[in-house]
């Protein structure tokens, strides 16, 4: 109303423009992943794995991590519901003799976060 001098009079209030740390972290950007532009030409080439957990409330069973496995090339994904992270490693053992006799293919390499 002040700047369409719908009133007379009125004091104007100095306005800080100092903002809150949480203001200021808000309005960051992430940086993002570059680009990969190589994909895997044949199966089993390259697996994508991740170990996620423990979740807040465990499965059925009192499952409470699960591991994924992705094959890049035929984006086919495989999941494992395990009781305790350091079932992960025996898994994945189970998983390599048994993808690479069913597929009759050697696995290439594995692409994780580097995650414990």
């Amino acid at each position: 109303m002040l700047k369409k001098n719908g009133v007379t009079g009125l004091p104007t209030i100095p306005r800080k423009l100092k903002q809150c740390d949480a203001c200021i972290l808000g309005k960051h950007n992430k940086q993002s992943f570059h680009d990969s532009h190589s994909r895997a030409h044949r199966k089993l080439e390259l697996i994508h794995s991740d170990l996620c957990g423990p979740v807040p409330i465990p499965s059925a069973n009192g499952n409470k991590y699960m591991m994924t496995l992705i094959d890049d090339y035929t984006r086919m994904c495989w999941v494992y519901l395990l009781k305790n992270q350091s079932d992960a490693f025996q898994t994945f053992k189970n998983f390599h003799t048994w993808i690479e006799n069913d597929a009759q293919s050697h696995i290439g390499s594995i692409h994780t976060d580097n995650g414990k």
